[in-house]
This record gives C-alpha cells, structure tokens and sequence, in this order.
C-alpha cells in the first residue's frame, strides 16, 4: 500500500493554469494528492480517511483575479473492497461569474491477480453557475441585454456525472477518465464534458530516493493539453519536482513550466507551487500560487482490539 501511495502522488503533476476558457474544468498543479474530482477511480487509494483542501490564486495582486478551491474527502472499507468520498469545488472567475461543483463519489476495485488492481469509479452530484453582469465594470452600458451578455442574474443548477478507471501494480499506474458525461456542448453555467490519460512508473534511485516520471492529457472540444514531468521523493518526506506543458499547436514547444515542493510530517501534507510562462507565455503573469494542506486519520488507531 505505502507503494501504491507514492504513486498515487506522483500521478497528477497536472495543468498549472486555466486556459481562457470560463468553462473548462479546474486545472490544478497539485493534484498529485488527491484527484477525485477529475477520476472517481481515485476513490480510497488509502487505507487512511484522507480530508484534502487546495487552494489557488492566479494572477496575484491583481483586483478580482481568479480564485479556486477543492475539498476532498475519501475513505476506503476493505471489507467490500470501496471507496467512497466527497468533492466539492469552488471557481470564482472574476467579479460576476463563480461556479460550484459538488459530487459524491463511489470506487470500486477488482484485484485481477497479487500485483494488479483495477479501480473503477463513478461520481454523481450538481453543478452550480451564478452570473452577476451588473458586477462586472463595463466600459460600454449599451454591451447590457446584447444577446451575448445578458442584462440580470443568473443561476442554474444541473446534474453532473464522472466516470473513470485506473489500473495498478507497485511499479506503474495508469488511468483514463470522463468529466460532465452528459454536457456535450459548454454553456455560460455548465462545463463540457472532458477526457483525461495518465500515467506513472516509480523508479527506486536507493533506500531514501525515488523518481516518478508522469505523463497527462486531457481533451476538450477543440483544446488538447499535455504536461510531461517529474517528481522526486527524499525518505518519503520531502517531495519536489517540475512539469512542463509543450505547446500541441506549434512544434511541442514548451509554455508553461510548474515547479512544487512539499513536505509531510505524522500524515500532515504542506505543499506549494508556482507557475513560471515559457517561450510565448514568458510574459505571462508569473504570481500563480497554489497551496495544498492534507491530513490522513489513521483508521487502525481506532479500531478495537
């Protein structure tokens, strides 16, 4: 399991920034950690009851930049081998528009052999988008009750469904899911649906070094993103690493580099990241933070004896 659990942290050094679209799911750098809101499979990867919270500022200093935030909430029952969890997440997107996305979310996993386990995952909740032109600071009041800016408040609320599945031994893992299964086209309140592959292998340098190259993609629409990097594990203490997201558009040509480090003590996990733009993005606003605070209740403490 203490093997499985470093792969589960190496998995998702995924998706530094938003791309420009108010719509696409939460791309988060530190999902390393816990990533049920992007593959339910993901459900339980511990024997401990997991509370994770994430946090993300983009564009630092900057008035009404983007905020972010996700709870996840995970336990496993061994005795019928599920995982079963919470996701809530929480997208501010400047002063008008915010959505939230709660699911609950259920895995189960099928021991094909001694090494090899599949996951397979399922969540079910409610997205929720709320849209307030008359926060916005509109240089032209004529823009109002054009048919694509409308003129009052808006909110909806929609069912949203996830699927996924991972498959597992103590040296690689790897793992496909579908976000929003039933949005088939983005509104202003509801994402479409998303497709995300990875991958991971361990390698052990020596008895306190590890490294975890990752491979991630994720479709939507028209957009492809992909992050290649690496994470490196000190005694299972510290952790750091870097990923890079290659530009699919123009030759593979780096945009956007992802640099975090970590540490974590009796179960409490503390991590930070920071995006850094490349080649055309250089320019971009470098103070996208992200910070990660977990702790893992360990179940056996409290069992009776």
């Amino acid at each position: 399991m203490k093997t499985i659990k470093v792969l589960v942290y190496s998995l998702f050094t995924i998706l530094g920034i938003h791309i420009a679209n108010a719509q696409q799911d939460l791309l988060l750098s530190q999902e390393i950690f816990s990533r049920i809101n992007k593959n339910p499979a993901a459900t339980g990867n511990t024997t401990d009851i997991d509370i994770f919270l994430h946090g993300r500022i983009q564009w630092a200093g900057v008035d009404n930049g983007p905020r972010t935030g996700v709870l996840n909430v995970t336990n496993y029952i061994d005795k019928i081998k599920s995982g079963m969890g919470l996701t809530c997440s929480f997208d501010k997107m400047g002063m008008a528009h915010n959505t939230i996305n709660i699911k609950g979310v259920y895995a189960y996993q099928i021991d094909l052999s001694e090494k090899y386990v599949l996951s397979l995952g399922l969540g079910v909740g409610f997205y929720y988008g709320y849209f307030d032109p008359y926060r916005n600071l509109i240089s032209d009041q004529s823009e109002l009750g054009d048919e694509t800016y409308p003129d009052k408040k808006e909110t909806k609320v929609s069912p949203d469904f996830d699927f996924g599945a991972e498959l597992s031994n103590p040296y690689w893992t790897v793992g496909a899911s579908v976000t929003h299964l039933t949005k088939g086209e983005m509104t202003t309140f509801e994402s479409e649906r998303h497709y995300y592959l990875y991958g991971t292998s361990l390698i052990p340098i020596n008895q306190t070094w590890e490294v975890a190259p990752t491979l991630c993609y994720m479709h939507r629409n028209k957009t492809n993103v992909m992050e290649i990097g690496s994470l490196g594990f000190y005694d299972r203490f510290l952790w750091g690493g870097f990923a890079i997201r290659p530009d699919l558009s123009n030759g593979f040509n780096p945009s956007m580099m992802v640099l975090t480090l970590g540490v974590e003590w009796y179960k409490i996990r503390f991590g930070y990241s920071i995006d850094l733009g490349l080649g055309a993005n250089e320019r971009i606003d470098k103070t996208t933070h992200e910070i990660v605070l977990s702790y893992g209740f360990d179940k056996t403490k409290y069992k009776k004896r």
